[in-house]
């Protein structure tokens, strides 16, 4: 399978990560305000010249830099105020929830990383067979495709022994992008189909990527799939829902999504003690040749996330119903609609 640069952190796992860390970094320190000026001047150029959309760069530079002359920060005193009150006002210009300065103080001696199959499964958190032979499987982030590809496969494999299935990716805050790409593969058949695409400004060119032409495990072609969303869905995971949902390959039932199209290459050291996390790319759908930043994905059917799965179940179960010809299956069918929907 082709490689392909990932959406290197997304917003919600960048925020796990720094969280972990937070327990062995130094406490707040004071920040005088050569220093406060100093990471302006970077931050300000850094926007300028690399975010991804350049007119709100260049607007977002302006904007630090005048709130700077005119005084705006010179209460923030120290780095952890500082870095919370710049990454406010960096949103409130731009409207982009991945775009944050960190105060995250480097570290002498890096512990050495341990890859992350942990306890979680990279991501692939619950697997569950609902009343009518309905599958359930709840994805909470999409982890890096090189390091998961073997657990996808066991996970995404188990799915094709239901009728009707359903992906819960209200807590996904996104994650690797050739991994919701793979995971497409196994709903989309074996002809690699242009899923989205990655505009990188800072090298100036558009990577497509494809769905995989062979996978390990059991595809799911012809069942009918709905996934769950929420505000709390974002970046990848709203690109996976997006592009299938503008390929009509699934049904979207829930809330808005959070509104990040955007990705970037990792955290940029500043100084000693900041990190920024600055858009250096964006996601582009090749049929809407647009993406949902700031807006967030839509979905078809929309009902408060906590509903979302008891709502995906019963359209599932009414779709099989309307398709079944055995008459006692269709009984049981009929029985378990009327138990999920509580006589609606």
């Amino acid at each position: 399978m082709r490689s392909y640069p990932a959406r290197t952190i997304s917003f919600c796992a960048l925020l796990m990560v720094l969280a972990a860390g937070a327990q062995q970094s130094p406490p707040d320190v004071p920040l005088d305000a050569a220093a406060r000026n100093a990471i302006i001047n970077d931050l300000a150029s850094r926007l300028e010249t690399g975010y991804i959309v350049p007119k709100t760069g260049a607007l977002a530079s302006q904007f630090l830099q005048k709130a700077k002359a005119d005084g705006k920060y010179n209460t923030a005193t120290t780095a952890l105020d500082f870095a919370q009150t710049i990454t406010a006002d960096l949103r409130s210009v731009t409207n982009d929830k991945h775009l944050a300065l960190y105060f995250d103080p480097a570290q002498k001696t890096m512990p050495p990383i341990t890859p992350a199959r942990d306890r979680f499964d990279y991501g692939f958190n619950k697997l569950e067979r609902l009343s009518g032979n309905v599958g359930y499987l709840e994805i909470r982030s999409f982890a890096n495709l090189d390091q998961a590809k073997d657990t996808a496969d066991t996970w995404l494999s188990a799915l094709a022994g239901f009728d009707s299935i359903i992906l819960d990716l209200r807590q996904n805050g996104g994650g690797n992008t050739p991994m919701a790409v793979y995971i497409a593969s196994y709903f989309l058949g074996p002809k690699p189909v242009l899923f989205t695409q990655m505009h990188w400004r800072d090298q100036n060119r558009t990577i497509d990527l494809m769905t995989s032409e062979t996978v390990a495990g059991r595809r799911s072609l012809d069942r009918d799939l709905f996934i769950l969303t929420g505000p709390s869905t974002f970046s990848a995971a709203e690109d996976f829902s997006y592009s299938m949902q503008q390929l009509k390959r699934a049904t979207l039932v829930g809330g808005k999504t959070g509104g990040g199209a955007h990705m970037g290459r990792g955290l940029q050291r500043l100084s000693p003690l900041f990190t920024a996390f600055i858009p250096v790319g964006e996601s582009i759908n090749p049929i809407t040749k647009t993406n949902w930043e700031g807006a967030g994905v839509e979905p078809d059917v929309t009902v408060p996330a906590d509903k979302a799965l008891q709502k995906a179940h019963i359209l599932a179960l009414r779709k099989l119903l309307d398709r079944e010809r055995d008459p006692a299956w269709r009984d049981t069918l009929l029985r378990t609609l009327t138990d999920v929907a509580g006589g609606k």
